[in-house]
This record gives C-alpha cells, sequence and structure tokens, in this order.
C-alpha cells in the first residue's frame, strides 16, 4: 500500500509497469507509425495475424536502414513498431487469439 501526506492510500505500484518513466519521443514516433498504418491498411490490420518472420525481417531491415544513415524514413519507429507487434503477435498465438502457423521462426 502507498500513503500520501494528503491521507489517501492507495495499493502497491509493484508489478504493474511505470508508464510515467517511458519516453515520450518514441512513443509519439511508433503511435505516427501505427496511424500511418492505419491510414494505409485499415485500423488493426496487422492484428489479423502476420507471420513473426515478416515482424524479425522488418527489425533488422529498418535497424540496418538507421545503421547506415538512411534518412528516407523513420527507422527507429520502424523498429519499434515492428518489435511492438512481433511481441503482440506471440502473446495472441500464445493466448490462442491467432493460429500457431503464424510463429514461423
Amino acid at each position: 500500500m502507498s500513503k500520501f501526506s494528503t491521507g489517501a492510500v492507495r495499493d502497491s505500484m509493484r508489478g504493474k509497469g511505470s508508464p510515467s518513466l517511458m519516453p515520450t519521443s518514441a512513443l509519439r514516433a511508433i503511435a505516427c507509425r501505427f496511424e500511418d498504418g492505419a491510414s494505409k491498411y485499415g485500423r488493426d490490420n496487422w492484428r489479423k495475424g502476420i507471420p513473426a518472420s515478416r515482424y524479425i525481417d522488418g527489425i533488422y531491415r529498418h535497424l540496418w536502414g538507421f545503421m547506415e544513415g538512411e534518412i528516407s524514413e523513420d527507422h527507429l519507429s520502424a523498429v519499434l513498431w515492428n518489435a511492438a507487434c512481433l511481441y503482440e503477435t506471440i502473446e495472441m498465438i500464445k493466448n490462442k487469439d491467432l493460429p500457431e502457423e503464424l510463429m514461423d521462426i
């Protein structure tokens, strides 16, 4: 429990994550990636199921583009987007919300 100087109390924050510690510039950049994708492919298109290998390939391609100094797009936000979608896809496969064959790595 947390007790505040005002006398108010709340349950523990332990294990719930600390969103206030997250870098907002990176979050804004990834949010723009999701917005662009929704405009191009439709909202939540990625949630329909894309093979894990496609996300991994995207992570590497964009990381290499960043490392090579290629500036035609924001490669780091693309790395974050691919990693976030890969993570969520794996969770959705574990929860049986997506088919196991999408785990093609």
